[in-house]
């Protein structure tokens, strides 16, 4: 294992990229981003935080800007209009510039100390994606019964067990920049694993940290979600 130093603040020889979504985070987000660059720079040499607002509503572009502009460490992506959370996501993956991308949320719902639990275990393992698995008993009934099905079918129509796609992970940049993406939607974190699976790169999980902040309501557009997502997994199962 290769190491910036000796004991106990021996830090990992490795860059990473640490790529946040956020739409209306006031509340958690200045906080949340504090605790990653302060987790970050406690056991890798290089990194960088790119955020990348879609287009926010209340006072998070205002919060980001105050709080971060000036931080040599931050990338700061402001959304001209709302684009939808896949197409954020990949704009996020796309400008990661170092070997090692940990796609996380501030929304608050998450632990921040778990993204050093990703970030090592891939690294240790030399796994090419490491997925967060969360416990669900926080979602509701119906969210429960989206989530099931968001991850079972990859496993019936694609032989593929994407164990939790829609969760925190770290992907290794150069198998993101070797992988060929159809969906449009969020299915296409899905897509991803199911590819990198069927070209033998390794793929593993851990548990994580995972609890709802407040009651989860279900609203037209996660309904919505779910349905684009339905129809890139039948569109990816008839192409493959």
């Amino acid at each position: 294992m290769t190491i910036g130093k000796t004991g106990k603040h021996a830090r990992l020889n490795i860059s990473v990229s640490l790529v946040i979504p956020v739409f209306n985070e006031e509340i958690t987000a200045v906080n949340q981003l504090k605790q990653c660059e302060e987790i970050l720079n406690s056991f890798v040499k290089k990194y960088e935080i790119i955020v990348a607002d879609d287009s926010s509503k209340d006072q998070t572009q205002g919060l980001l800007k105050k709080y971060f502009s000036d931080n040599e460490k931050f990338s700061l992506i402001f959304n001209k209009r709302n684009i939808g959370i896949a197409s954020n996501i990949k704009q996020l993956y796309r400008a990661a510039k170092y070997e090692y991308i940990c796609l996380y949320s501030v929304d608050g719902d998450w632990n921040p100390y778990d993204i050093k639990k990703l970030i090592t275990h891939s690294y240790h393992t030399n796994s090419d994606i490491v997925i967060g698995k969360r416990n669900k008993s926080t979602y509701s009934y119906i969210r429960k019964i989206i989530s099931y099905y968001y991850n079972f079918l990859p496993k019936l129509l694609f032989h593929v067990d994407t164990i939790d796609a829609g969760s925190i992970k770290v992907i290794k940049k150069s198998l993101f920049e070797k992988i060929n993406l159809l969906s449009k939607s969020v299915f296409f974190e899905a897509e991803l694993i199911i590819k990198a699976n069927n070209k033998g790169y390794s793929i593993s999980f851990i548990p994580i940290s995972f609890k709802k902040r407040k009651k989860e309501k279900i609203k037209i557009g996660t309904i919505k979600l779910a349905i684009t997502s339905l129809i890139d997994l039948i569109n990816l199962r008839i192409k493959i």
